[in-house]
Formats: structure tokens, C-alpha cells, sequence
């Protein structure tokens, strides 16, 4: 009797947690806030306000490749705009219909991978578009944590102190991964010798192609300046939304919920946001006397809507709008291999 790897039981069980935790407490939510009362706030959407939220959304798709474009011409690689889009819309697909966060980020680095010779030049570019993205959302939501824990525009709220301590601790550690990011050569310099010797020819490469974004300011505040504009649009597209479902709620009370959503679900036992977005958006909203119900159907509306857009990227794939495999260049680096 063949038993199972260890790697992969392990997996099997994260991913039944992720599933038990995100179903059990979206589960809970609607038993508490009545179906009823969420069909009701769904009956009375405009769907002339839904449609501009899906093409926010789709604008913030297309922000985040342009992003993308900017941190690889940082390494000399131009890239198709076009080929980007698809490709980062595959992403969206993979990371929105697959039981993972990242898968999508996996399949950017290796079709990159393989069409500019280096998965290195890949790897960084993905991880630092990523970084990038987080350095913003974790800013936004410590300026809104800011502002609604004091009496500052008189917009006082009641913040969790646990979701407060994990936006302060994701910033912290979105700093010390710029940071090491920008010292990775002379980290890799420094403790090389610790490394086991297949790794650190692939580990230099990857190394040196991060290096090079701490010299190259110009992409780093246009990629910055892009996070931020991502970020707004993303929360102003939750703000549609609401306006959808006839929600009075300020712009500044999604300024905070839609980051903290973001910085929550990031945890490993949420599947694909479920439960936390909820959670949140119930927390805050239920302050300004909007019923759970309603809170949820914003929630499940703006979860729709990131999943009607991200299904271009099934399309995508089914009808070959973009090469996903570029020919693979010749005498790429170490990592690429």
C-alpha cells in the first residue's frame, strides 16, 4: 500500500482548513444576518453602477500590467503590452479559480520566464511588482487606521486592536522585504557560505536582478505611484458598489475596510478572501447602522465582480488571445536554466 508524500498530505490539509475556516465563518455570517435580508439588498442593485464597477476592476488589471512593463524595462526587457495584459489576466484567473493565492504569480514568472531567457529577471519582477503593490495597501491602511482611530475629520471609529497590530506588523514586514530586496547581493555575499552550493548560483542571479531596482529610483516611484492608483481604484470600486446597493456609507469607511480585507486574507486559512472580506465589512459598516445583511450582499456583490473580470482570463486561455509561451532565448542566466 503506496502512502501519500508528506509534502502533499500537507497541502491536502491546509487547503481543508482554508476551506473549513472561510465556509464555517461565512457560514455563521449569513445564519446571523438572515438570507432574507441579503436577496432583498441584491433585488434593488443597478446594474448600470455594477457594470462601471467591473470596468474599474478591469482597470486595475490593466494598471498592474502597465506596472509590470515598468519594473522589466528596469532590466532592459520590453515586453508587448498586449502579451502582458493577457498574461497578468491569466494570473487573475489562476488566483481566483484555484485553491491558492499565488498560483497565479508562478505562472507570470514561468511564461516570463521563458520568453526573455530568465527566470531570475522573472522572479524579481513579479516579486517586486507584488512588494510594491503591498508597500501601498499597507500605507492606505495605516492613513485610515490614522484617521478613524482619532477624532481627526471627525470621523471617529472603533478598530479592532487585532486588526490593527496585523496592518502596523504587514507594514513592517513589507519594509524589511524592500529593504532586503534592495541588499540582496550584499546579503548573498555575506552569507553565501551558509547556502547549500546548488543553490547559490540561482540565488545570485535572482540576487542581483533585485539589486537592480534599488539603483533604478525612477521605477520604483513610477511603480509606487501606479500601487497607489491601483489601490484607489480598487477601493473606489467597492465604493460603486455600495452606491449600487444604495449604501450611504462615506468613501473614507472603504478606504479602511478594503485594505484590511486585503492585509486579513493574506492569512493561509482563508480561501480566496472568503470570510474575512465578509467579516470586515460587517465590523465596520454595522457602526454606521448598515444591517449585516447588507454589509454581506456589498461583500458578495464586489467578490462577483472581481470574479466576473478575472474570467476574461479563462478566455484567454480557451481561445489563445495571447501567446502564453514565448520562445525560450538562448543562454538566459543561472536561474534560468
Amino acid at each position: 500500500m503506496t502512502s501519500r508524500p508528506p509534502r502533499r498530505t500537507t497541502n491536502i490539509l491546509l487547503l481543508a482548513l482554508r476551506f473549513l475556516v472561510s465556509g464555517g465563518l461565512l457560514t455563521y455570517l449569513i445564519w446571523k444576518a438572515d438570507p432574507a435580508s441579503i436577496w432583498a439588498a441584491w433585488q434593488q442593485a443597478d446594474l448600470r453602477l455594477l457594470a462601471l464597477a467591473a470596468f474599474i476592476q478591469l482597470l486595475c488589471i490593466a494598471i498592474s500590467a502597465v506596472k509590470w512593463g515598468v519594473l522589466l524595462r528596469a532590466h532592459n526587457q520590453q515586453q508587448p503590452y498586449r502579451w502582458l495584459l493577457g498574461i497578468y489576466l491569466v494570473g487573475q484567473f489562476t488566483n481566483n479559480f484555484l485553491p491558492t493565492s499565488v498560483g497565479g504569480d508562478a505562472i507570470r514568472i514561468v511564461q516570463l520566464g521563458r520568453r526573455i531567457g530568465s527566470y531570475a529577471q522573472s522572479s524579481a519582477s513579479v516579486f517586486m511588482e507584488r512588494l510594491t503593490g503591498f508597500l501601498a495597501l499597507s500605507l492606505i491602511a495605516n492613513v485610515a487606521l490614522l484617521i478613524t482611530s482619532t477624532d481627526l475629520f471627525g470621523a471617529r471609529l472603533v478598530n479592532e486592536p487585532t486588526l490593527t497590530l496585523l496592518a502596523f506588523g504587514f507594514s513592517l514586514v513589507a519594509v524589511v522585504a524592500v529593504a532586503a530586496s534592495f541588499s540582496a547581493p550584499w546579503l548573498l555575499r555575506r552569507f553565501h557560505s551558509y547556502l547549500p552550493k546548488a543553490a547559490r548560483k540561482p540565488l545570485q542571479s535572482i540576487a542581483e536582478s533585485l539589486g537592480i531596482y534599488a539603483a533604478d529610483r525612477g521605477a520604483m516611484l513610477k511603480a509606487m505611484g501606479l500601487s497607489l492608483l491601483f489601490h484607489t481604484l480598487w477601493i473606489s470600486m467597492h465604493y460603486v458598489c455600495g452606491l449600487a446597493l444604495h449604501i450611504q456609507a462615506p468613501l473614507l469607511i472603504y478606504t479602511l475596510m478594503v485594505p484590511l480585507t486585503d492585509i486579513l486574507g493574506l492569512a493561509p486559512i482563508f480561501f480566496n478572501n472568503l470570510g474575512a472580506r465578509d467579516l470586515v465589512f460587517t465590523l465596520y459598516l454595522s457602526q454606521i447602522g448598515i444591517l449585516s445583511g447588507t454589509a454581506l450582499a456589498l461583500a458578495f456583490t464586489a467578490f462577483s465582480v472581481r470574479l466576473t473580470v478575472s474570467s476574461l482570463g479563462g478566455l484567454v486561455l480557451l481561445f489563445g488571445g495571447v501567446s502564453m509561451r514565448g520562445a525560450t532565448r538562448e543562454g538566459g542566466d543561472g536561474a534560468s536554466a
